[in-house]
């Protein structure tokens, strides 16, 4: 490791300058990259190579990792294109050696120390940058189904849950922790659940939507399930799903109708005029 080490340390300049040249040319994305960012991380790189290669979870090669995915990936970089980047490091480190040292047991021991150098961060980066990206992904996975859940109070306690979209077992889970938590916070005494649009409902969906109701009845809530035309009440049927126990209404408009009546309210016309004043 020393000769590799020595290597970097006398030929820097001879490895960093060509490395951004050829990165920016077969790289696109590189090419419009942050002009004192990439130049940066490029140096640190190149200073950290003998210490991954001797040392490939030494803390400076894990923080170096850790720093570079945060910046690339929300700066919209693939990580084919990082990948591809760091593997022209060994081609220029090979350009450099091949002129610089004569002796072939030195090149060797340079261009396999390069190599290992390379492979350990890449593979350390790899890992971190699909880690994130997961991370991310079910973030935005989640804000989405927070904002395809929305628990709308409609009247004091009356609230309305509209459904969209398939629901699996996780957003069945989603929906019913959604529901159970602002029928407690909102001391709710009536849930309509909208399933207008719900584009298929199975067994599956039947179910849980009845251990929904189940659970928000244990609660002191009264559920009633919104949504159920002529089709849906007919793939109901044929499915054989016994939703008898639950109450339902065609649309939002008898929904509600039927919440006031048993909640005892009352929604009655005002003279416009008198409205005014």
């Amino acid at each position: 490791m020393a000769v590799f080490a020595a290597f970097i340390e006398q030929h820097f300049e001879e490895v960093l300058v060509p490395y951004l040249e050829l990165v920016r040319h077969r790289i696109a994305r590189y090419a419009s990259a942050d002009p004192l960012t990439f130049p940066e991380n490029t140096r640190r790189m190149i200073h950290l190579l003998p210490v991954a290669a001797r040392e490939p979870e030494h803390p400076d090669v894990l923080a170096f990792v850790d720093t570079l995915v945060h910046e690339r990936l929300p700066a919209g970089f693939e990580l084919t294109d990082i990948l591809e980047a760091m593997c022209y490091y060994k081609d220029v480190v090979l350009d450099v050696a091949w002129r610089a040292e004569d002796d072939p047991a030195r090149r060797r021991e340079i261009l396999e120390a390069v190599d290992r150098a390379i492979r350990s961060i890449a593979v350390r980066f790899a890992r971190a940058f699909l880690d994130l990206q997961l991370h991310l992904m079910e973030r935005q996975r989640e804000a989405m189904l927070e904002l395809s859940t929305p628990v709308i109070k409609v009247w004091d306690g009356i609230l309305a849950l509209p459904l969209i979209g398939t629901i699996d077992s996780w957003r069945a889970r989603q929906i019913m922790e959604e529901l159970l938590r602002s029928v407690a916070a909102e001391r709710a005494a009536m849930v309509l659940i909208d399933i207008t649009g719900v584009p298929v409902v199975d067994t599956n969906v039947a179910d849980h939507l009845i251990k929904t109701f189940r659970a928000a009845e244990l609660l002191g809530t009264e559920c009633l399930l919104v949504g159920v035309g002529p089709e849906l009440a007919q793939t109901i049927v044929s499915l054989g799903v016994d939703l008898r126990s639950i109450d339902s209404c065609a649309d939002m408009r008898q929904g509600l109708t039927l919440a006031f009546r048993r909640l005892g309210l009352r929604v009655v016309p005002v003279d416009p005029v008198a409205a005014r004043h």
